[in-house]
């Protein structure tokens, strides 16, 4: 019985070597140096860098070179996140943490927005539904900016306003 090898648990590895590998023969390749000539003049031995131009097998050789390098470091960018293969059955903590907490579109937000536009999105995700005079009173902002900042999230589809009386009600999309 011949012992099978499982590429996909080293895929990553195997993409890091063609990298490697193929980084290592580029520069091995281009750092050659090109003929030298001596030409004796005056009795002394005068070294003369002639031109070195790369032949078609080369040219070739570096485009296969580069693009194996590069689809290795492509592949290793895309899939750098992958999970760890569990057995069945077997939980891990993160594991355990998804299962219970689902990812939504508004906690998924959340997370990339930065600064008072975080802020203010959250006091929204903590009070679905709450009025836009409340939110300049929990966050502090002015009533300016807090306009500023809804109208940015609801172009982002993140929230929406509707009118309630003399203001407006958030809600999260």
């Amino acid at each position: 019985m011949t012992p099978k090898l499982n590429i996909g648990k080293n895929s990553i590895l195997i993409s890091a070597i063609i990298l490697i590998i193929s980084v290592l023969l580029i520069i091995d390749r281009l750092m050659a140096t090109g003929p030298v000539q001596l030409i004796l003049a005056d009795g002394k031995a005068v070294p003369i860098e002639s031109a070195s131009f790369f032949s078609i097998n080369e040219v070739l050789f570096f485009i296969i070179t580069a693009w194996l390098g590069g689809m290795s470091f492509l592949y290793i960018i895309l899939n750098s996140k992958e999970m760890p293969e569990l057995k069945d059955g077997e939980i891990t903590e993160s594991k355990r943490d998804i299962a219970v907490i689902p990812e939504t579109k508004s906690t998924l937000a959340a997370t990339f927005l930065e600064g008072d536009e975080k802020v203010l999105f959250q006091n929204v995700l903590d009070n679905d539904g709450i009025l836009q005079r409340e939110l300049i009173i929990k966050t502090g902002f002015s009533e300016p900016k807090v306009s500023r900042l809804l109208d940015k999230a609801e172009r982002k589809g993140l929230i929406i306003r509707q009118r309630d009386g003399m203001g407006n009600r958030v809600f999260l999309r």
